[in-house]
């Protein structure tokens, strides 16, 4: 799964047939996905990862409204990013060469990110250049930038 297949997608209660609200954003501890920012009309809440019921292709099925958290907001766990701030990070290799930044995520159906693409920039997407890292390369997630091993050529 991607980190597109949850954004904008509605948030249904089976048990209580309401929609809860649009996903907003994703929230990863690391590089776990830990819960979605769901914004509905009580504000912003947290709905933990490991509550989706279903991520169907038109929704996202939980089993109660009461497991969305609208009392946490945007509050985050220390070293979490959202996804829109895990994309502003710069992705460097071992070598130093400058990567590009996520363009996309993939995520095994725990939510462990599995790999990433890294996209450099062009000029209206010409001349850019995609990387799929896995997981096992990144070295580091910090403030400003991801680092990644080094591929090694043959």
């Amino acid at each position: 799964m991607r980190d597109k297949d949850f954004l904008n997608k509605t948030v249904i209660s089976m048990t209580d047939g309401a929609v809860i609200g649009k996903v907003k954003d994703l929230i990863f501890h690391d590089l776990d996905f830990s819960s979605l920012v769901v914004n509905g009309e009580r504000g912003e809440g947290l709905l933990p990862f490991s509550s989706i019921g279903k991520n169907g292709p038109d929704a996202i099925m939980i089993e109660s409204y009461t497991l969305v958290d609208w009392n946490a907001g945007r509050s985050l766990v220390p070293d979490s990013r959202t996804t829109h701030d895990l994309r502003k990070l710069s992705v460097v290799d071992g070598q130093g060469n400058m990567l590009g930044h996520i363009a996309d995520f993939t995520m095994n159906s725990k939510g462990h990110v599995q790999e990433f693409v890294v996209r450099t920039e062009g000029v209206f997407g010409i001349g850019s250049q995609e990387t799929v890292v896995p997981q096992s390369k990144v070295r580091a997630i910090g403030s400003e930038v991801i680092t990644v091993e080094a591929e090694t050529k043959k």
